[in-house]
């Protein structure tokens, strides 16, 4: 074999390692304003939007910021299996989105990744390689190794909307 052959087969045979790190608090924070601000929202909501859901144990209503994909009426949001805000869609799934300027209601529901994901994983990744670098991967590492690796660190939650007043 070559060196190139080598060294392709020794990548993909290497495990993905999810980073455990979050975005720092006050990042959210500044992200959150900015998606609130018609100017720069229209810049950053592209790929970003403004979740709002209400804690299933505290009853409290939380904003955070998301990476999303748009299909229609479906949107679709990723996020680690580690972090805890997705498990509020269990027993509470109306959730408020915030998506280029305007407001929308819907229904969440979460499930971990796995197999069936792997299509829509790849394309997701392969069009966002900053959400990529924060599952482990490079732009040139989303293959479909790769992505079955981290598919179960992954919580895949979709979202039907409709439109707000």
């Amino acid at each position: 074999m070559t060196d190139s052959v080598t060294s392709e087969i020794r990548e993909e045979a290497s495990p993905v390692r999810v980073p455990t790190t979050s975005p720092p608090a006050f990042l959210n924070s500044v992200m959150r304003l900015f998606l609130r601000t018609p100017g720069l929202q229209r810049w950053l909501g592209k790929g970003l939007a403004l979740l709002t859901f209400t804690g299933r144990h505290t009853g409290a209503i939380y904003t955070i910021p998301v990476s999303y994909s748009r299909q229609d009426d479906t949107v679709v949001v990723i996020t680690k299996r580690l972090r805890n805000w997705w498990r509020n869609f269990g027993s509470c799934p109306e959730v408020e989105l915030r998506l280029a300027g305007r407001r929308f209601s819907g229904r969440a529901e979460a499930a971990i990744g796995d197999a069936t994901m792997a299509g829509f994983m790849t394309r997701y990744l392969e069009e966002r390689p900053i959400d990529a670098k924060a599952y482990g991967l490079k732009k040139d590492q989303v293959t479909s190794a790769k992505i079955a690796q981290i598919l179960p660190h992954i919580v895949v939650i979709r979202i039907e909307i409709t439109p707000l007043s």
